[in-house]
């Protein structure tokens, strides 16, 4: 397992007249350009490393259409792919279109979108007590509380891009994670919005002319240099020097970035194995003409072969499992979050193994 970072970290900046890399790049701009749906660059196969996880340029990435800065912004990923140590072991480029019809996004933002969708059905009583302390309101009746998609059911004059607007000039709280709040004046009404910012963010992968490039990622380089090292802090302006993200965001004249902030910071990387592992079924795994499948993915044959865990025990974990410890109710992506793999199935098993419901009380400590 690596375990210091890399050195070096500036080498990825300076040009060469002749890309190793540049087979590679041309296939994938011929697979962003093309009429297709859906382009299988490199086919998809298993790895021996520890840790596979999701990788993929978002769409925002291909808003620059001139060729001669998307070469070298490729060039710069595929480096760094190879300079943390990383294999690449499957690439296919999707459309916007295919993700509209699949809801592979809507999957994707899971209890994010859910609270965007239905946040009125949703929040309780417990909810809304959170929302009166954090927020400071005395009458919270006096309020309507409405996602972000129900906002743009509710308020028909306005468009995902206007509540963007609105959801980014005003002051957001968390309230937990996935859950968002703000206070804003529509129409004259009093309107607590949660997670305003999901509409825009679903209609950015699901337009027409969007597109994004998955990876297929395996590496023995720890998660946590993954996470930091290679793909950077998702505030691009916080990320460490030498990721990818602070690369971009120190560079954008050079390569001719308009924008780089939290909502379009070029890339997504999965955020620990079990996460990862739902993501690669979430997206490649509704793109039929590629074989690989959740039972070919390395925390399957890990947790079979090498944990002796069963099916059921690997099925559940797709599910993303509650737990309650000390007292604080959290989920296994968020506890296996940045953890290598084989740590992260030992807390499975320590936390999670055949659980029958999907919540469950542990008064041991982590």
């Amino acid at each position: 397992m690596q375990s210091e970072n890399n050195k070096g970290l500036g080498e990825d900046e300076k040009e060469t007249d002749k890309s190793p890399n540049e087979n590679l790049i041309q296939k994938i701009s011929n697979s962003v350009n093309s009429n297709k749906e859906i382009f299988i660059v490199n086919d998809f196969k298993n790895s021996s490393k520890e840790n596979e996880f999701l990788f993929f340029l978002k769409p925002e990435f291909f808003y620059i259409k001139d060729y001669n800065y998307i070469e070298p912004l490729l060039n710069l990923i595929l480096k760094k792919i190879q300079q943390f140590n990383i294999e690449i072991n499957g690439i296919a480029t999707v459309k916007g279109n295919f993700l509209k019809k699949s809801k592979i996004i809507e999957n994707h933002y899971g209890f994010i979108n859910k609270m965007s969708m239905k946040a009125s059905k949703i929040v309780g009583k417990n909810e809304k007590m959170k929302i009166k302390e954090i927020l400071g309101i005395e009458n919270i009746q006096k309020f309507k509380i409405l996602g972000g998609h129900e906002v743009l059911e509710y308020y028909k004059f306005l468009n995902e891009d206007d509540l963007s607007r609105l959801w980014y000039s005003g002051h957001s709280v968390r309230i937990s994670e996935g859950f968002y709040v703000q206070v804003q004046k529509i129409n004259g009404d009093d309107v607590i919005i949660i997670n305003g910012f999901n509409p825009s963010q679903i209609k950015h992968y699901t337009s027409q002319d969007s597109v994004i490039v998955l990876f297929l990622l395996d590496t023995d380089t720890s998660w946590e240099i993954i996470r930091n090292d290679f793909a950077g802090d998702t505030f691009p302006e916080n990320a460490k020097k030498g990721s990818i993200r602070e690369t971009l965001y120190r560079n954008k004249e050079k390569y001719n970035i308009k924008s780089i902030n939290v909502a379009h910071n070029f890339i997504h990387a999965s955020s620990g194995p079990f996460d990862a592992v739902f993501e690669i079924c979430n997206f490649v795994g509704n793109i039929k003409d590629i074989s690989y499948c959740k039972y070919n993915t390395n925390v399957y044959n890990l947790m079979t072969c090498r944990f002796n865990l069963d099916v059921a025990d690997y099925e559940n974990c797709l599910k993303n499992p509650k737990v309650e410890i000390n007292n604080l109710q959290t989920d296994l992506f968020s506890l296996t979050k940045n953890k290598n793999t084989l740590e992260a199935i030992d807390i499975y098993i320590k936390y999670f193994k055949n659980l029958k419901n999907s919540f469950k009380k542990e008064n041991k400590s982590a």
